[in-house]
């Protein structure tokens, strides 16, 4: 139980010992790649070297961060986020993996619930591990951040880090005019310094210690967005903000090359006033300017609605949901189409625009949208009457003033132009073909109205009629839609069809494949399992004594069948005082049957032995049970009763199965004593104890129990013969 005096703490096993000294020893990297959790079977786990996983492993998954700890360069820092969405267990023991996915640390932890979002308190919760090792250098800080979550204190870092490289910095209070003591709070350029003030130590004697530093009653330290050669790059700039001669400027570094800061000479300019004037007149508020004619192309000023058009940006947006005839001035706008209906969009006449105008639509509902033309106006490269915009689809035509409009960009004029060939059937090997989405099937089905499985000879993706289906799997209804997935290489050979039913609300699934192995001829249908009846689609008991026929189901080629024999009857013992012996068990013989060719098989159940009837009697013998002359299992031998004052009765030997690849007996008998009767053979039999008849045998193929002088022996149970498949 955890308390107070609990110890928690984390040690490398022996494997991770090893393949440390192996890294420190060769210098080759050793990389952490996962982190589990457990809950140690809800136990106190002590962490074990020679452990090689977890107790009771919960969790495992890739590292969300790995680190060296800044405070001490020998601890390892490895991370975990755990979702909100994971949980329902505690966590007491925390494992970390590396590359190899070998356990290579371990630790124990205080128990932590993880509660799963569905239990009303989900939470994101991080694992941490801190592992002291001899050199992390060795130790390859590596995780990939496209599969694992970040904690908000990594973010925070890691935008920091960034920033912090940023050649903008945070301005400083003030800036140094000469040579300073980097420490206590001074008079900088006439101001007081409070401790944490930005300095930018510009002056010193010692130019490597020229930077940016904070303020500090005792030593300055470099501000920490720059205090590193990645944060300390030339062309860094920061503004002043106070001093008396330095306040509102701007200073940048000029030191050229790579930067070691604390070793590197560092110097900066002032560039406040370090920029050429502005000789042209400066323009305040919101100018405005005449816009200059279309295409115009001579020195007048351009504003921004020329400049607009002339970039190709539109003029504006309008939206459709109506039949339309546009006007002149939709050039230059794009439009919107938005409607279940279908609609007509007419295009203004080309001559109408100007030389390069150009009009956009998008259709962005299921309603088709049909582009018209005006007059003798045409679209070059694509027949008339063919520009329809289903749902997404987008076009933009433009016009050289005259009768022709071109179609420039969008989903259409590729789908629909003249000169793209395209592919006549999935056979079809034209050199440069496309072929459509949905055509033949391929990358979305066709709703088929074929009903002949035997005519899918085009691979792609179909849902077959809802009635009259034939050459289905037999034993399927031929009424309901299937999923057929024809795939291969030839229409007339190297197919392989796969039918998938069980597609209505509350079916369960159902598979089956065939093969074209030879032209024209398809295998027969070949049922895949699932796993509501795996590994058996059927199973058929005759437990009744009798002589039965089993018809073979459709399309059944083996099934694993099971024969069991009669129990034998229990005796009756011949002296007071005495039991009889217990029959014995019926025979088992199991087999996998090559039913190929056969359509009915006849079935024999055999019936238990009588029990004895009459003073040392002996019971009857159970009768054989079979199926068909493929296996069999003869019945167990009855029990005696027929021995001497002070002797035990016999028991009835086993039954024995013949024919299986498995065959044995469910067992004999038991020996009567003294004055109680012997079980029968078999699972569950019972002895008979008491002035009373004996048991009946209990279960397929059981022996019947024997019984005390003046009673009846318990009768065998009859046989089974168990057909699966």
């Amino acid at each position: 139980m955890t308390d107070q005096n609990s110890q928690f703490f984390a040690i490398l096993t022996a494997i991770g010992k090893a393949k440390q000294a192996n890294a420190d020893a060769l210098g080759i990297p050793w990389t952490f790649a996962q982190m589990g959790v457990g809950d140690a079977n809800d136990t106190d786990p002590i962490p074990n070297e020679q452990q090689t996983h977890l107790i009771n492993e919960r969790r495992r998954a890739p590292l969300n961060q790995l680190s060296v700890d800044p405070a001490n360069p020998n601890i390892i820092v490895a991370e975990q986020v755990i979702p909100e969405n994971i949980g329902g267990w505690w966590i007491r023991e925390v494992g970390l993996y590396d590359a190899d996915g070998d356990l290579v640390a371990v630790a124990n932890c205080a128990p932590s619930f993880k509660p799963l979002l569905t239990q009303g308190s989900g939470r994101t919760q991080v694992v941490r591990m801190n592992l002291i090792v001899s050199n992390t250098a060795n130790v390859e800080l590596k995780i990939d951040p496209s599969i694992v979550l970040a904690t908000r204190t990594y973010v925070d870092s890691k935008i920091r880090e960034e920033l912090y490289k940023l050649d903008s910095k945070q301005s400083v209070r003030v800036a140094t005019t000469g040579n300073i003591a980097l420490t206590g709070l001074q008079v900088v350029d006439g101001v007081t310094l409070l401790a944490g003030d930005r300095v930018l130590v510009k002056n010193q004697t010692a130019a490597k210690d020229n930077g940016i530093y904070l303020a500090a009653g005792s030593s300055w330290q470099r501000a920490p967005d720059a205090d590193s050669s990645a944060e300390v790059t030339s062309a860094m700039i920061l503004s002043v903000e106070q001093g008396a001669t330095l306040a509102d400027t701007r200073w940048q570094l000029v030191t050229d090359g790579a930067i070691a800061l604390g070793t590197t000479s560092l110097s900066f300019q002032n560039i406040t006033q370090g920029f050429a004037t502005i000789n042209s007149p400066a323009f305040l508020g919101s100018p405005t300017a005449p816009t200059a004619p279309l295409n115009n192309s001579s020195q007048l000023l351009a504003n921004t609605a020329f400049v607009q058009r002339a970039l190709g940006n539109h003029s504006g947006v309008g939206g459709l949901d109506v039949s339309t005839v546009l006007t002149a001035d939709a050039f230059g706008k794009s439009f919107i189409i938005n409607t279940a209906n279908p609609v007509n969009i007419t295009l203004p006449k080309a001559s109408t625009g100007f030389s390069g105008g150009t009009i956009t639509l998008v259709n962005v509902s299921t309603g088709t949208a049909t582009i018209i033309l005006q007059g003798t106006d045409y679209v070059a490269g694509i027949a008339a009457n063919q520009l329809v915009l289903k749902t997404l689809d987008t076009i933009t035509l433009s016009t050289g003033a005259g009768i022709t409009w071109y179609a420039e960009n969008g989903s259409i004029p590729d789908s629909l132009s003249t000169a793209m060939k395209r592919q006549a059937s999935p056979l079809d090997q034209t050199a440069g073909a496309l072929m459509p989405v949905g055509a033949f099937g391929t990358g979305r089905g066709i709703l088929s109205t074929e009903v002949d499985m035997n005519n899918y000879l085009i691979p792609g993706n179909y849902l077959t009629p809802l009635a009259g289906l034939l050459n289905i799997p037999p034993g399927w209804s031929s009424s309901v839609r299937y999923s057929l997935v024809v795939e291969g290489y030839m229409s007339n050979n190297y197919l392989v069809q796969r039918i998938t039913g069980g597609l209505s609300s509350g079916q369960m699934p159902i598979l089956a494949v065939r093969v074209m192995q030879n032209a024209g001829e398809w295998s027969p249908w070949q049922f895949g399992s699932t796993n509501e009846h795996a590994p058996f689609r059927g199973t058929q008991v005759f437990k009744t004594a009798g002589v039965f026929t089993w018809t073979v189901p459709v399309g059944v080629k083996k099934a694993w069948v099971t024969v069991i024999g009669g129990g034998g009857g229990g005796g009756r013992a011949g002296v007071s005082g005495a039991g009889s012996g217990g029959g014995g068990g019926g025979g088992l013989a199991q087999e996998l049957v090559d039913l190929s060719g056969v359509t009915s098989v006849t079935v024999t159940v055999g019936a238990g032995g009588a029990g004895a009837t009459v003073d040392a009697g002996v019971g009857e013998t159970g009768a054989t049970s079979s199926f068909g002359t493929y296996l069999s299992a003869t019945g167990g031998a009855g029990g005696f009763g027929n021995a001497s004052s002070g002797y035990a009765n016999g028991p009835g030997s086993g039954g024995l199965g013949t024919g299986g690849d498995f065959n044995t007996s469910l067992g004999v008998g038991q020996p009567s004593y003294g004055p109680y009767g012997g079980s029968g053979g078999g699972p569950g039999s019972r002895s008979t104890q008491g002035s009373v008849a004996g048991n009946t045998g209990v279960g397929p193929g059981g022996g019947g129990s024997g019984a005390a002088f003046g009673y009846n022996g318990g009768a065998g149970a009859a046989g089974n013969v168990i057909i699966q498949w």
